[in-house]
Parts: C-alpha cells; structure tokens; sequence
C-alpha cells in the first residue's frame, strides 16, 4: 500500500474544517430576551477534518488534510492553527466566501448539542481535492452531512478511486442535521458497500438502521451485513461495539478519566483506530487503543487538545 517517503502509514483526510466555538455549561438556553453567564469559552480550529487530522499526527502518521475555507480572517486563523501540525497547506480557499463555524454547548447535565454555520463547506466539490491525495494507505472521509458537494455520487468517487490505489476506507457521516430521511439513509446505505470501515455514533449508527436508539448492537449487524466490512459504533463514555465479516463482534470499554471537553471525542477515537490498524494491530488491541487515546484527548483543556510529535509532516 502507498506510504510516505519517511515509511510512516499515510493517510489522507478528507472533511471539514472551521472554528469550533465551545461553550460550557449550557443546560438550558436563557428565556428570550434573557441572559447567562457561562464559565468556559474557547475559539479553535475544528470540524471532524481538521479534529481528526491533528490526532492522527499526534498518533505519528503523515498526515494529508483536505478540506475547505474562506479568505476571511477566521480562515487565515485556521491556517495558522493547523500549521504547528503540518496541516493547513492544502486546505481549498475561496475568495469571497465565509468559513464555517460551529457553536458548541456542553453540560455536565446533558449530552452536547451544536449549531453549524456552513460557510465555504456549502461549496466545496472533490474538483477541489488533488488526485494524489487518493493515493494513500487509508483514507478518512467524514463530515458527509456537512458537506453537500462531498454526498452521494462524490463521496463514492472518491472512495472508489482510494480503494482502487490501495487504500483503507473509512468513513464517518456526522450527525444529519435533517433527522435521517428516507434519502438521506439512502445515500449512506448506497456508500457502504465501498466502505471498508464505517465509523458512526450511537445515534447515527440507530438512526440509519431505522431502530430505537438504544439498539445499537442490533443496528450494526444491520449495517455489517450491507457493507461486508467493519461497522464500529461509537457508544461515548461506554465505549464502543464492533461487528465485522464472518459474524466477528468485539466490545471494548473507554477508561474512565475526567472528561474536560468532550468535542471531537469521536474523532479521536476514529484517529486511534485508524493508526493502531495501520501498525499491524489485531482488530481488539486496535480498539483499546482507539478508546484510550480519545479518553486521553477528552482529559485536555479546549486549547491544547492534540501533541504535535517532533515529526509532524503532511505527507
């Protein structure tokens, strides 16, 4: 499989990058015309692109990310941030056009809940991406229902072209701001069969499988069963559950740590297991691994989530 020069696995991201505006606690929203105090606030480059391309250089791969903003000031904040990692030099600008940004509100008291300003990502294409970005060890595409120019048709283009050179698929849709339509579970369903490993949450994982939420063991033999890959869910502080060929299902527990921001947990957890299965690992320790590491990056302060190595590199 394609590697970089440095014999590091290479893998290349494709999803969204933005500021990610965390603000916590935030149990209830204030009465109309109302106003609260809240006790943390933090501004960082976010999106599942860019949060999972900076744990996946912390996990010491080379890194590619590909991804999407403005030549506004908040994209030139977001090129600078991704710099320290390697990252950002790739990124697709378009002049005139905002960056997109998400809002995040935390409490200890329920689960998160965002508000999402697309911006430039309401106009990113894969004509954006370089055709050698494809030729990779693995390949992560996430933020699908973020991404409009990146569904259907597009997205399994570009899986199809990574599989073709070698490539790892991973795949990671996000949450569907419109509730998991008939066509929407559609257009995910249709991508599976190209997907070596797909990666949603509980939620997703129930939602797609048209089951209750609390079915998640269920939901993804479900969805095993019409991708023949690897269906991992993601169960939060619980862990997560993984089902694959040949009826293979294996569960791991998170460690329990004391959860500072748990904003892009998912992501870590995706970049763990993408470079614990790059190095060789069995599908259980590469699961372990996958759940120590995002409990890890959980435990940080908002403005130091990710370690850059002294060998960070794009690639």
């Amino acid at each position: 499989m394609p590697a970089s020069g440095d014999g590091r696995p290479s893998v290349t991201v494709i999803g969204c990058v933005q500021a990610d505006v965390v603000v916590s606690p935030v149990t209830d929203l204030p009465a109309p015309g109302a106003s609260a105090l809240i006790d943390r606030a933090s501004v960082r480059v976010g999106g599942a692109g860019a949060n999972s391309a900076l744990a996946l250089v912390e996990a010491g791969l080379s890194v590619r990310l590909m991804g999407c903003v403005g030549d506004d000031p908040l994209g030139g904040l977001m090129r600078e941030e991704l710099a320290p990692w390697g990252l950002g030099g790739e990124l697709a600008i378009l002049a005139g056009e905002p960056t997109g940004l998400t809002l995040a509100l935390e409490s200890s008291r329920r689960d998160r809940t965002f508000l999402t300003y697309l911006g430039v990502n309401s106009h990113w294409t894969p004509a954006m991406i370089p055709a050698d970005a494809l030729r990779c060890e693995s390949l992560l595409l996430c933020d699908y229902f973020v991404a409009p120019g990146m569904q259907g048709a597009a997205a399994h283009g570009l899986l199809d072209a990574a599989r073709l050179g070698g490539a790892r698929t991973f795949f990671d849709t996000a949450w569907d701001p419109d509730g998991f339509r008939e066509a929407a579970r559609a257009s995910v369903l249709d991508l599976l069969p190209a997907v070596d490993v797909f990666l949603p949450n509980e939620a997703e994982a129930c939602a797609l499988a048209e089951l209750d939420p609390d079915a998640a063991p269920w939901a993804a033999r479900r969805l095993q069963r019409l991708s023949g890959g690897w269906v991992v869910v993601k169960l939060g502080a619980r862990g997560a559950l993984a089902v694959g060929p040949d009826g293979i299902e294996l569960e791991v527990r998170a460690p329990e740590v004391h959860a500072v921001d748990t904003t892009g947990a998912g992501d870590a957890f995706n970049a763990g297991l993408i470079a614990a299965l790059a190095s060789g690992a069995a599908w259980q320790p590469a699961l372990e691994r996958a759940a120590a590491f995002a409990s890890g990056v959980v435990a940080r302060p908002s403005g130091a989530r990710y370690r850059p190595p002294a060998s960070a590199s794009v690639g």
